[in-house]
C-alpha cells in the first residue's frame, strides 16, 4: 500500500488556501459544517487517472471527477485542441450566429447518435440540456394545436435524477435533494422501476419487472391524451445509487410510449460516452429515443458542454414564420462555447483513433470480477451493482439484512476519508459507495481502486 502522507514542504501555502476555502467557498452537495471540521482536499493537478493535491499527494480518481473525465487528465490531444482554439476564438454566441468548432463537433457527433436524432441543441450543463428537452417535448405538442395542446404532463421514474434546475428537479425525486423544493416545482407523474418493487415490496426480479411495466401501462393508457413525454435514464439510474434495470424494461417502456403516443426522452448525461461499454446506453437495447440528453463525457470532462439531441420530426415542429410563435425561446450564454466544442470534437476523434470502446469489454469484465470477489464478501456490504464501469456498493448496518446507516452515523464520510488516506477518491450516494473509474484505467489500476475501496469500507465499518 502506498504511503499517502503529505510532504512537509509547502505547508504555509496549504494553510492559506484552506483559510480562503473555509472563509468564502460554498461547496455543492456538501454539508459545510462537516467540511469545516474536515481536512479539506485541494487539488492542484491531474495526470492520467490520478489527481494531485497542493501538498503533492496522489489519488486515483475513482469517480472520474464526477463521472465525466473519461480518458483521464492531461491527455495531450485534448490539451492541444484547447491550446489551438484559445488562439483562434474563446467565445462567440450561437444566438443568431454559428462558428467553426461547434459545426466540426456536430459533424462528428451526429453519426454516433441513435438513428432518428439529427438535430443538436447545445447547452452548458446536463441540467440545462434536460431543461431544453422538457421545453421541447411540451412545446412540440403545443405547437401542433388542437387536442395535442392538452399534452403537458411528464412521466419519470421514482428515485430518478435529471438535474437541479427547477424544471429538471421535478422530473426526479431523491428526498435529500428535492424535498424542500416540492411546493414550488411542477412534479412529474412517477412510475416504479423494478428495483423499487424488489426492495420496498419484496417482489422477486421477475414479478417486479412485470408489475412495474403494468403500472407504466396503466398510467400511460389512462392519461395518454395529457402526457407529453416519458423521461428515463437508460439501463442505469446513476444518482439514485447505480440501480441497473433489465434491458427488457427499457425496451418495453419504449413500446408503451409508442403505443400511447408519448415522446421518449433518454437522459444519457451520466451513462453516455462509454461508461456502460457502448457510446450510449440506449445501444444495449437498440432504443431510438425522440430526444436524447448528453453532457459530462461529451468533452471528456475538460470543459462544460451538453446537448439535447432531437429527431427531425421534433425540430420541424418549431419551423414557421416569426409571427406564428414557433420559435424555441431557450438557450444559455455559453451554449456551444467554442473552447468546449473544440475539445469535445477532439474527444470524439480520440474515441475513434484509440479504439476506446473496443478495449472496454476486458476492463469491464475485470472490474466486475474484482468487485464480486472482494467487495461482495464484506459483511457490511448488502449488494454490489455494476454495469460497464459504473458500480455501486450498497452498505448495510446489520449484516444479512438491508438496514441503511443513519445520516448521523456518517458511514459514507468515514469510508471516503479512509479511502483518501489510502490514495483514492471515491464518493457516496447516501448509503451507496460509488466507483466510476475513467475508461482509461487499466486492469492494475482498477484492481487497486477496488482494493482501496474494500479496505476503506472494512476499516471504517469495523470489519
Amino acid at each position: 500500500m502506498r504511503n499517502n502522507k503529505a510532504p512537509s514542504s509547502n505547508s504555509s501555502r496549504c494553510r492559506e488556501l484552506r483559510e480562503i476555502d473555509f472563509k468564502h467557498l460554498w461547496h455543492p452537495f456538501t454539508q459545510q459544517q462537516d467540511w469545516f471540521a474536515a481536512d479539506p482536499l485541494i487539488i492542484e493537478r491531474g495526470e492520467g487517472v490520478e489527481l494531485i493535491d497542493i501538498c503533492g499527494r496522489r489519488y486515483l480518481d475513482g469517480v472520474s471527477s464526477l463521472w465525466c473525465n473519461v480518458h483521464g487528465h492531461g491527455v495531450p490531444e485534448l490539451r492541444a485542441a484547447l491550446h489551438e482554439q484559445v488562439d483562434a476564438l474563446c467565445h462567440s454566441t450561437l444566438l443568431g450566429l454559428s462558428h467553426v468548432p461547434v459545426l466540426e463537433l456536430t459533424q462528428r457527433l451526429v453519426p454516433l447518435l441513435p438513428k432518428p436524432l439529427e438535430r443538436v441543441f447545445y447547452s452548458d450543463s446536463g441540467s440545462a440540456a434536460v431543461e431544453a428537452a422538457i421545453r421541447m417535448s411540451i412545446e412540440w405538442w403545443q405547437k401542433q394545436g388542437g387536442a395535442a395542446s392538452r399534452k403537458t404532463k411528464l412521466v419519470s421514474l421514482f428515485s430518478g435524477y435529471h438535474g437541479d434546475t427547477l424544471g429538471s428537479v421535478g422530473l426526479g425525486y431523491l428526498p435529500a435533494f428535492h424535498r424542500a423544493l416540492s411546493p414550488v416545482v411542477v412534479q412529474s407523474l412517477k412510475v416504479n422501476p423494478p428495483h423499487v418493487l424488489r426492495y420496498e415490496r419484496g417482489l422477486c426480479a421477475e414479478d417486479a419487472l412485470s408489475q412495474s411495466l403494468a403500472e407504466a401501462e396503466q398510467l400511460l393508457a389512462g392519461q395518454q391524451d395529457e402526457i407529453a413525454a416519458f423521461f428515463i435514464e437508460p439501463i442505469v439510474q446513476g444518482a439514485a445509487g447505480i440501480w441497473v434495470q433489465p434491458l427488457e424494461y427499457l425496451q418495453e417502456i419504449v413500446r408503451l410510449c409508442r403505443k400511447h403516443h408519448v415522446l421518449l426522452i433518454a437522459d444519457e448525461v451520466a451513462t453516455g460516452f462509454g461508461k456502460t461499454g457502448k457510446m450510449f446506453a440506449c445501444e444495449h437495447a437498440s432504443v431510438e429515443p425522440d430526444i436524447m440528453v448528453i453532457g459530462k463525457g461529451l468533452s471528456a470532462g475538460y470543459l462544460p458542454i451538453s446537448a439535447a439531441c432531437a429527431s427531425e420530426q421534433i425540430f420541424s415542429g418549431f419551423l414557421g414564420e416569426p409571427e406564428k410563435g414557433k420559435t424555441f425561446f431557450f438557450g444559455q450564454t455559453f451554449s456551444g462555447n467554442p473552447l468546449a466544442a473544440k475539445v469535445a470534437a477532439a474527444n470524439l476523434d480520440y474515441f475513434a483513433k484509440n479504439r476506446v470502446l473496443e478495449k472496454l469489454p476486458q476492463r469491464i469484465a475485470h472490474f466486475a470480477r474484482e468487485l464480486r470477489a472482494k467487495a461482495a464478501c464484506l459483511s457490511h456490504v448488502f449488494e454490489v451493482r455494476s454495469f460497464g464501469l459504473m458500480a455501486g456498493i450498497e452498505l448495510t448496518k446489520t449484516p444479512g439484512t438491508w438496514i441503511p446507516y443513519a445520516l448521523n452515523e456518517r458511514a459514507g464520510s468515514r469510508i471516503v476519508a479512509a479511502a483518501r488516506n489510502k490514495g483514492a477518491i471515491i464518493r457516496p450516494l447516501g448509503n451507496v459507495m460509488v466507483l466510476m473509474p475513467a475508461l482509461a484505467m487499466n486492469e492494475e489500476q482498477l484492481s487497486r481502486l477496488v482494493n482501496i475501496a474494500v479496505q476503506a469500507v472494512a476499516e471504517a465499518l469495523g470489519e
